[in-house]
């Protein structure tokens, strides 16, 4: 422990040196931040302090006003707009001032790939509390029928060009061609009063305009017992357009419709594809029928005009007929030489004259060609390379041919039929692809963009034609048809503007069925005559016409009770071989009908023309009737040899055929 007054001065008053220390800083900084360096900011590049920036501030706020008061505006001239307007015209729309420039470039750049354009909103006011309106229902149903060789294409909308600006190349099942016996249904719809009933409901006006979604078709057979079977669907074709056509579809929880975007996009694909939906195009045919508008009114059949063809006489004056068929020709012909006879060992003896006349053994034998064997020649060849060009579809050469050989002199009767008959198949081929090209055929099926033409009731306005092709026929069967129109439901997934908003669930809306088409017995494929019995038999002679690629071939058969009628057989169908020569196919002239009876001499009332007065009277005969199962129908019934003899269809196949044989 240290002793009382040991610490020295220092220490005895350090602590108060310390404390005076601190004091002194204390006052240093007081006097240096408030007198000899106060708080001062940059105001207009000078360091001011709080008394002179606000006199400062006052300064610049007086000297702005002072400014802001004296500054006069600046006025601009105001063009003449009308001038402007007027020197704009004068100069054109590319000119050649250096002072102004070009107003318009030389090449304007392409902003946009051209392609489908794009649809047109509509815009409008919507109305609410609206009752649907049930499509009205068409008018009564006609349908044709035909039998033809030709592609079933798929329809399909225009299709946008490829890369390489080509259209769509069909694919190889497309380009099948097939034969087949079709019927096309047809009905006119009230369009424009389906568009005043919607407008008379308070449809919104955008809304009031129909669009057909699709065509339904029923049809009925004719059954055995003569009565017909129930209604049943038809399934559409290829050459239908099938879209599909999606339901609306809402929010569980909200109720808001889900699928708004889907809607849109096919109520503008069924807009765009309106004709094709309406007035469906056929297959493009390449032979047998061609496709042609059902009878509706005003559009019935007219009777066909003969395809003349304009056949040139010869370049030089033929001698006049003597009689028979002996066409003229430009030089007579030369004596008939016969070879000299020798014995059967030896060279190939020729009969002499009927006559007895003795044949002139010395007389020499032609050793270089005649001129009209020389000729002969040439129109057998021209003839070949006319029937290859028909095929090649090369229908000008084939025509320049045909014609020659037609206005040739030394031609045989059988040559000039068969140029005659190429002629009219190249007329008919030209006459059906100038339908197609300019009516309604390629557009569905070649994906190119055409204008179509609508087929509207020339008897009343407003009401194109809606039609139906069906290919699931068989042929030969009855059936009756009808047909009704589906639209599209302009307030499908809007139930708040609905009286029932349970209409708003349906995005289609269909007619009521339209009134049914009278029997049509679809075209067969083959057809059979009863022409005669067989002398010394229980049999009868029967023509059987068969289609086979879009000709009609006609054989003969001897049938008995208890046969069916036709067969197949091995002849010749106008196609030849690799070497240009006429070549036999396996050919089905099997009818499946089956003989039940043969009657000969059975008395029959055969009906006389109509006299004068229209009337028509009847005469007794005797005549051969057979009786066969139709299988077709499943029904009985008979044909009578004197009533086929004179039935004009027997008489245009047989025409045909005798044609077609000439050209074999």
């Amino acid at each position: 422990m240290a002793k009382k007054g040991s610490l020295s001065f220092v220490e005895l008053h350090l602590e108060k040196g310390i404390l005076g220390l601190a004091v002194l800083f204390t006052l240093f900084l007081g006097v240096y931040y408030l007198g000899l360096e106060p708080n001062k900011v940059e105001f207009d590049g000078q360091a001011l302090g709080p008394r002179e920036l606000d006199e400062a501030i006052q300064r610049k706020a007086e000297d702005l006003k002072r400014a802001v008061g004296s500054i006069q505006p600046k006025t601009e001239p105001v063009p003449q707009y009308a001038r402007v307007l007027e020197q704009s015209f004068e100069k054109g729309l590319w000119t050649d001032d250096a002072t102004s420039g070009s107003e318009v470039p030389k090449t304007v750049p392409v902003f946009a790939q051209f392609g489908t354009p794009l649809p047109t909103l509509e815009e409008g006011v919507e109305v609410d509390n609206v009752a649907l309106v049930t499509p009205l229902r068409p008018t009564a149903a006609v349908a044709r029928t035909g039998i033809s060789l030709a592609q079933r294409r798929p329809a399909r909308l225009p299709q946008a060009r490829t890369a390489q600006g080509a259209d769509p190349v069909p694919t190889e099942d497309e380009e099948a061609t097939v034969g087949f016996s079709w019927v096309t249904v047809a009905a006119y719809f009230p369009l424009q009063a389906q568009q005043a009933e919607m407008t008379k409901a308070g449809y919104a006006a955008y809304r009031a305009k129909p669009y057909v979604a699709g065509i339904d078709v029923q049809r009925q057979e004719m059954t055995a017992s003569g009565e017909y079977s129930d209604w049943k669907d038809v399934a559409p074709g290829k050459a239908m357009l099938q879209l599909d056509i999606p339901a609306p579809i809402y929010d569980d929880k909200s109720g808001d419709l889900i699928n708004q975007a889907e809607l849109d996009e096919k109520l503008e694909l069924v807009k765009r594809a309106q004709s094709l939906i309406m007035q469906a195009p056929f297959y493009p045919v390449e032979a047998g029928d061609e496709w042609e508008i059902p009878p509706l009114p005003g559009h019935e059949p007219v009777e066909e005009e003969e395809v003349v063809v304009d056949i040139p006489g010869p370049e030089t004056p033929a001698p006049a007929r003597t009689g028979g068929d002996e066409r003229p020709r430009t030089a007579p012909p030369p004596p008939v030489v016969a070879p000299p006879t020798g014995p059967r060992g030896g060279g190939r003896g020729v009969r002499g004259p009927r006559g007895g006349g003795q044949v002139n053994p010395f007389t020499p034998l032609p050793t270089t060609p005649t001129p009209q064997q020389d000729a002969g020649r040439g129109i057998k060849e021209d003839l070949r390379e006319a029937k290859k060009a028909v095929r090649e579809k090369q229908w000008d050469r084939a025509e320049q041919l045909a014609r020659g050989i037609a206005s040739n002199g030394d031609a045989s009767r059988s040559d000039r039929t068969q140029a005659e008959r190429i002629l009219r198949d190249v007329a008919k081929a030209r006459a059906a692809q100038q339908r197609r090209e300019t009516g309604r055929t390629p557009t569905a099926a070649t994906g190119t963009t055409q204008e179509i033409t609508l087929v509207t009731n020339p008897e009343k306005e407003g009401e194109p034609a809606v039609w139906f092709h069906d290919d699931s026929v068989e042929p030969g069967k009855t059936y009756r048809y009808r047909l009704r129109v589906k639209l599209w439901n302009r307030y499908v997934g809007r139930r708040a503007s609905l009286k029932d908003p349970s209409q708003a669930d349906q995005t289609l809306l269909a007619s009521e069925w339209s009134l049914p088409t009278a029997p049509l017995t679809v075209a067969p494929k083959r057809h059979f005559f009863v022409r005669s019995p067989v002398f010394g038999e229980p049999a009868a002679s029967v023509d059987v016409f068969t289609w086979y690629k879009g000709n009609w071939l006609k054989e003969d058969f001897k049938v008995r009770v208890g046969d069916v009628i036709g067969n197949a057989l091995e002849v010749k169908t106008g196609e030849l071989d690799k070497d240009d020569k006429p070549k036999k196919e396996r050919v089905d002239f099997s009818t499946d009908a089956l003989v039940l009876d043969l009657r000969v001499d059975e008395p029959v009332l055969l009906r006389r023309a109509a006299g004068k007065a229209g009337e028509f009277s009847y005469r007794e005969a005797k005549s051969l009737v057979l009786v066969y199962l139709d299988p077709a129908d499943g029904q009985v019934k008979e044909r009578i040899a004197d009533v086929d003899r004179s039935d004009p269809l027997y008489t245009k196949l047989k025409a045909e055929w005798d044609t077609f044989r000439e050209g074999l």
